[in-house]
This record gives structure tokens, sequence and C-alpha cells, in this order.
């Protein structure tokens, strides 16, 4: 399984989007008014191996928690299979890709603190219960060029707050991308197969073996 360019497309859009809403702000107002507090945290300069960085990842974790909705994730990213899954066998998928995204983000979401964001179009769902908000992300690159990315972040209403469980660069996304590789494992060597594999990476992740790229490669 390559979690890279996943985990780096995810964490660049975790940059807009962790602070709790009240009253369903429309999506745009919930990602401007997310945007201040990550770069709080993370700006903050903290000694690796500290009580305060240990600290900062669970601020992290508390405020992603607040947006994303990991069980619509994790439906949407196994596909079909999930029909398949007992209420046990979900739960248990869920957490372990909640894992692996946690394990995956604070790395690469510190390497992409400083960008630039301009909103462009917003469209809600005519029965409310869903949107999508598209964007540009600029930033400088290493040589102090602007880069742009067109992004794409995809919402839905649950508990009058909105929850992500997308977000799309240029024609790659968080769920189609880990769709396509979690089809192709249990297809070719069964569902079981498929959590070895994801328990694998993350004992990868959490060890250090595997650096997230500050630049997403295929």
């Amino acid at each position: 399984m390559n979690s890279k360019y996943p985990c780096t497309l995810f964490a660049l859009g975790l940059l807009w989007l962790t602070h709790p809403v009240e009253a369903a702000p429309s999506p745009k107002q919930t990602i401007q008014a997310s945007a201040e507090e990550v770069r709080t945290i993370l700006r903050k300069k903290i000694q690796k191996g500290s009580a305060e960085e240990k600290k900062q990842k669970e601020e992290l974790k508390k405020a992603v928690d607040r947006f994303l909705d990991y069980p619509e994730l994790a439906q949407r990213s196994l596909g079909p299979h999930w029909d398949t899954l007992n209420p046990k066998q979900r739960e248990e998928f869920s957490q372990l890709l909640r894992d692996l995204i946690e394990g995956s983000y604070t790395s690469a979401i510190q390497s992409n603190i400083d960008f630039t964001l301009t909103y462009d179009a917003e469209e809600i769902k005519p029965d409310g219960s869903g949107a999508s908000l598209s964007a540009v992300a600029s930033a400088k690159s290493g040589k102090g060029k602007t880069v742009s990315e067109d992004l794409t972040f995809y919402l839905r209403l649950k508990d009058k707050k909105w929850m992500v469980y997308d977000v799309e660069f240029g024609d790659v996304s968080l769920v189609r991308h880990y769709r396509g590789e979690f089809n192709r494992k249990i297809k070719k060597d069964g569902y079981p197969a498929l959590l070895t594999a994801m328990r694998k990476k993350l004992d990868e992740i959490r060890s250090g073996k595997i650096k997230v790229e500050k630049k997403p490669t295929l």
C-alpha cells in the first residue's frame, strides 16, 4: 500500500478544516474559520520528543476529530465491500483507517503551513444534506516560485455541523485513492489480507520507518 500521496493530500486539506461550528455556518465559513486555529497549533516552536510535542499532537487530533467524518470516509473508501461487513467489522475497519490517517498527517501538515487559499464555487445540495467547496491553494516552492493547485472539499451536514469526508486535489481524491488500493487488495488477497497490510503500514508509520514526503508523488 502506497500511502504517501493520500496522506500528504489529506494533510494539506487539514490546514483549512479544524474548528467546531455553531448553527451550521456555510461550508465556506466553516473552512475560513478553521485555518487560523490549525496554523496556531502548528506554528508553535516545540522540541521534538518533548511533552509539548505530545500536547500539540493531541490538540491537532481533537481538532480533526471535530470535523472529519471517519465512518463516512471509511465507508466510501471501502466501496461495495462495506456492505459485506458486520457492525463489529465496520467499527474495526473505521478505527484502523482512522489510526493510519492520524499517524500520517502530523508530519506532513507541518511541512505545508505557509499558503494562500482563494475560494471559488460553493455548491450545496437542494436538500441541504451535502456540499462541495472549490478553491485554489498557492504556496512558494523551494526555488521561490509560486505553485498552485486546485482543490475541492466534500462535506455533509451531520448533527447540524458540516463534516468533511473527502478532499480532492486535481483529479485525485483521498477517497478514490484509498478505494482503488483497498479494492485491488481485496480482490487479489481477500479482506483479511487488507487488514494485515493496513496494520503493517501503521506499525511502520509509528516506528518512523515511513517518512511522509513534503511533495506528493505517485
